[in-house]
């Protein structure tokens, strides 16, 4: 079974500052919300997600929840459109590097990593050997 991950904005602009953005594709199918690729997009000097990243569009639903979280100051924009779209599709992992957001996506009951765990996680698999992960490491520092 493929392991269904929702990324937020922060982990793949810090990936692909530091050279890792393709440690996200060995974490399974990978997906982010319509406003995560934009804010990538605004902020990684016109780069576009990768093909094999899925963007995905959020139910009715999803949405309402995503602007309710967003409006009362729960979480930022990107953030909550992530977690929402994690909780609609009840994703396996969702990735945030937002503390704020990470507290709140995991009293919802969702299992959350930053850049940091992806990076343990990659060595720990074997995706990555030690000096590569010390060097993306330094890149995410």
């Amino acid at each position: 079974m493929t392991r269904l991950v929702v990324c937020d904005t922060g982990p793949l602009l810090h990936l692909s500052e530091a050279g890792g953005l393709h440690l996200l594709q060995s974490t399974g199918r990978v997906l982010i919300p319509d406003l995560v690729a934009d804010e990538f997009e605004q902020n990684a000097q016109g780069w576009k997600p990768p093909h094999w990243i899925t963007i995905q569009k959020m139910d009715k639903d999803a949405g309402k929840q995503a602007e309710n979280w967003r409006v009362t100051g729960i979480v930022d924009p990107g953030e909550a459109n992530a977690i929402a779209l994690a909780v609609q599709l009840k994703a396996d992992w969702l990735l945030t590097d937002d503390a704020k957001a990470r507290q709140f996506a995991e009293s919802l009951g969702l299992e959350v990593h930053g850049s940091i765990g992806l990076l343990l996680w990659s060595l720990g698999e074997g995706f990555i050997q030690k000096d590569q992960a010390y060097n993306l490491l330094d890149g995410l520092a």
